[in-house]
């Protein structure tokens, strides 16, 4: 049996040996690989993405950070700050949130909501709000203060800074 095989074996090589043309060896293609740029080839890659971005947020010596939310007014958001970092002037308002205006109008799904301390939301399309207590309004949800108490908050933006700086 093992005779039979080394025979075929050299049966299949000997064609090659006649002095026949060879073809020539395939040309590598070449692999593309995809760019640091390139779109998520998954949902999960894509929501993987989302989650690695974050916000920051200057405020006199304190630097929060915050994860955008996923949804239209958010993903609108990380594009305005493609172009650089975002100064607001911002005020206190209501002994529970610092708000400014934006330069633009973001995408709007208000919905009835309570905020929590943390709580970075879209009022009326051009104003954002960063909440350090609670109230309850229609809103979008525009992100989320990571690691920072009630206290931590509340002395960020319940002093009398009136700029802040939002950078990704």
């Amino acid at each position: 049996m093992v005779a039979c095989i080394a025979a075929l074996a050299v049966l299949a090589v000997l064609p090659g040996c006649r002095g026949a043309a060879r073809e020539p060896a395939a040309t590598p293609q070449p692999t593309t690989v995809p760019s640091a740029t390139a779109a998520p080839a998954t949902p999960e890659q894509a929501q993987q993405t989302k989650e690695e971005t974050m916000l920051y947020i200057q405020i006199g010596d304190t630097t929060l950070t915050a994860t955008p939310a996923q949804n239209e007014a958010g993903d609108a958001l990380l594009r305005m700050l493609e172009d650089g970092p975002l100064t607001v002037q911002v005020e206190n308002f209501g002994g529970f949130e610092k708000v400014g205006s934006l330069p633009q109008n973001l995408p709007q799904q208000d919905t009835r909501i309570t905020t929590q301390p943390g709580d970075i939301m879209l009022y009326q399309g051009n104003s954002i709000a960063f909440f350090y207590g609670s109230n309850t309004w229609a809103y979008t949800r525009l992100g989320t203060i990571q690691n920072a108490t009630q206290e931590e908050l509340e002395k960020a933006f319940g002093g009398s800074e009136t700029t802040l700086l939002l950078t990704k």
